[in-house]
């Protein structure tokens, strides 16, 4: 307001900029697209830093659009968006902001299920990042594709490229990227512990996840990021949880859900309750039914349609858990294309979209 009344734009476009993310950041989607469309209009109208637009301020506006166009689910438009930006840093022949916006135009890519094209460009991203020596940026594309590794199955490339990217962290001391590689190093430990080929094989990915993730964890709590804590606080419940250790899985879910009360987020509440429910199978199955019913209700008030249809799922498997095959209400079918996490179909050999300790490559096996 202060900047508005002083017509000063350029400061105005900055509080604005800062006023979108944070909207983000609480997941208050159609604020962060108001104040990050009032910032394109500002220096598209030909506001910038030194009185005067930019091709490269104006580029990052459009980032910032698509990023909250991204939030919202319109991957299309954002995708729009992104490859705008990049045409023009080409323009200004600027190589490391050419980076940054294929870094951005990749992850939106990637949650619109484009990956032959997130894939191409999230590589030129990388030369970018490595040709101008942009160590920084190297390491948040590196993570953006262990991440995507994840996603698609391919873990043991994921744990590989998050190695790499962990050295890369710690060498131009980036301690926020490096917590975020950390967890992106556990999460592909969790997700391939269903392929362990021994019980003993099993137990050292699973201590090598709960190690990362606590490692993430310590850096995020010391830097104050508390959507990041969260995200360390989830992985450490799935990897206790499929340890067969529910009361520290159920504590560190339950820890996640306070940040997501905190900060106004129903998708972190939900998740993370998803994980306290299933921490109960064992002790009240009518708590834990209860319980995962909730946690869909809270995905569907999130917006986040595929996460509430699997906690649907986890709620019918807990609910026909431990009944005889004829009485259960709901038969699950196979979706081996589908990203999957650890629990598994004993009967079947296939695995579902839901955690359960106890439910592990260990089962399969026997």
């Amino acid at each position: 307001a202060l900047f508005k009344e002083c017509n000063e734009q350029a400061g105005e476009a900055a509080a604005l900029e800062m006023l979108s993310l944070s909207c983000l950041a609480t997941r208050k989607g159609s604020d962060a697209l108001r104040a990050a469309n009032e910032v394109l209009s500002i220096y598209q109208g030909g506001a910038g830093s030194n009185g005067s637009g930019s091709l490269e301020e104006e580029a990052r506006a459009l980032l910032l659009v698509a990023k909250t166009k991204q939030a919202l689910g319109d991957s299309e438009e954002a995708q729009g968006l992104a490859q705008k930006a990049v045409e023009l840093f080409e323009n200004s022949r600027d190589r490391q902001m050419q980076g940054i916006a294929l870094k951005q135009l990749a992850s939106v890519c990637f949650a619109g299920g484009d990956n032959v094209d997130a894939w191409q460009y999230s590589k030129e991203a990388l030369e970018f990042f490595r040709e101008v020596g942009h160590k920084r940026g190297e390491a948040e594309v590196l993570c953006q594709i262990v991440n995507a590794h994840t996603e698609i199955g391919t873990f043991e490339q994921a744990v590989q490229i998050a190695e790499e990217g962990i050295a890369l962290c710690k060498e131009v001391n980036s301690r926020p990227q490096l917590a975020a590689m950390l967890n992106a190093m556990a999460r592909a430990e969790v997700a391939r512990l269903r392929f362990a080929k021994s019980e003993q094989q099993e137990q050292q990915m699973n201590w090598r996840a709960r190690l990362a993730a606590k490692e993430a964890l310590a850096i995020l709590e010391s830097i104050g990021n508390r959507l990041g804590e969260a995200r360390a606080l989830h992985t450490l419940s799935t990897a206790f949880l499929s340890y067969g250790n529910t009361a520290e899985a159920r504590a560190k879910a339950k820890a996640a859900m306070e940040i997501g009360k905190q900060v106004g987020n129903k998708r972190i509440e939900g998740e993370n309750l998803l994980l306290v429910a299933q921490s109960k199978l064992h002790e009240n199955k009518e708590e834990s039914s209860r319980l995962a019913r909730m946690a869909e209700k809270l995905l569907r008030e999130a917006g986040d349609s595929t996460a509430a249809k699997n906690a649907g799922e986890v709620h019918d498997f807990i609910r026909d858990f431990g009944k005889p095959k004829e009485e259960q209400k709901k038969k699950f079918k196979a979706e081996p294309d589908q990203k999957s996490d650890i629990t598994c179909d004993i009967e079947e050999g296939q695995h579902r979209l839901c955690y359960f300790h106890g439910f592990t490559a260990r089962a399969v096996r026997a």
